[in-house]
């Protein structure tokens, strides 16, 4: 009778009578992911994480539940979705009003007195939130604009995702999947491995895509358990930097300095985002691999 719960990659090996260590390295000299290779080697389908056998009909999760659980689980998806949003509104709405109490030139000052710990605190808080993604991180971005401008807020942003996004694919190259799933947790790996096994190695420029999205940090991940070099992955990084960071931060700037021009980039630049989001989410779709 086909599995219908599906197993993991290691499960799969053992069951198959295959060295993981073996295989990792076939696909390595194959160029091609893990994933990618016991596919191709196997016939076993791969879907959110869990091979099926060939002759599988794997369904979506919404599919294999009954009408009414599929529509509790979406109601459920839909309500978090609404808090989340209700919620970051409240802490942006309180934020907005602090600042504009104290005066945003009385708090940048303050900053200001703080020297290079504030920059560096920042840094560090940006980049921990790309290391485990769990955490939110657009925030930092609005913040690094509020508190020290449009071009200082760029540059300490770029900073901490090139140094933390190097870190995330250096992890992933140098320790496989293993680490990324103990930073990431479980809840979060599909998205880890619905990109790692979209041959993203293949085309830098799609890389750069996805990492111009919110899901920069699992995508860093992802391409570090592909076969993608270093000379190949830095480019599409800092491109993907370069375009990706002077919308949100300038959003942070242009609220409390009443700069319409950093105002206009902002939105532009966010709707720009927002449509390349969904471009690549569609393309990303047409391969059955969700990374929602």
């Amino acid at each position: 009778m086909p599995n219908q719960t599906g197993i993991r990659q290691r499960e799969l090996c053992d069951l198959l009578g295959l060295d993981y260590k073996a295989v990792a390295l076939a696909a390595k000299q194959l160029g091609l992911s893990t994933h990618a290779y016991l596919q191709q080697e196997t016939g076993w389908i791969l879907k959110k994480e869990l091979y099926y056998p060939p002759d599988t009909e794997v369904m979506n999760l919404e599919e294999r539940l009954s009408p009414k659980e599929a529509k509790s689980s979406l109601q459920r998806r839909k309500w978090m979705d609404i808090l989340r949003l209700f919620g970051l509104g409240i802490i942006v709405v309180l934020g907005i009003a602090l600042i504009k109490q104290v005066g945003i030139g009385q708090i940048r000052a303050n900053v200001a007195q703080l020297g290079i710990l504030a920059p560096f605190a920042l840094i560090l808080l940006r980049s921990l939130s790309i290391v485990i993604p769990a955490i939110p991180s657009t925030a930092y971005s609005v913040l690094a604009g509020t508190l020290f401008g449009f071009w200082q807020g760029i540059a300490i942003i770029a900073v901490a995702d090139f140094a933390a996004c190097s870190g995330n694919f250096y992890l992933a190259k140098r320790y496989g999947r293993g680490i990324v799933q103990r930073l990431v947790g479980q809840r979060f790996m599909g998205k880890v491995d619905s990109f790692s096994s979209n041959h993203l190695e293949n085309n830098p420029f799609l890389v750069a895509g996805f990492l111009m999205t919110g899901l920069f940090d699992f995508v860093c991940y992802a391409v570090g358990l592909t076969q993608m070099e270093w000379r190949k992955f830095l480019p599409a990084l800092i491109l993907g930097i370069v375009i990706s960071t002077p919308p949100v931060v300038a959003l942070g700037a242009g609220i409390f300095t009443g700069g319409k021009w950093l105002l206009g980039l902002a939105l532009l630049g966010m709707f720009a985002l927002a449509f390349l989001a969904g471009w690549l989410n569609r393309q990303h779709n047409k391969n059955g691999r969700s990374p929602s």
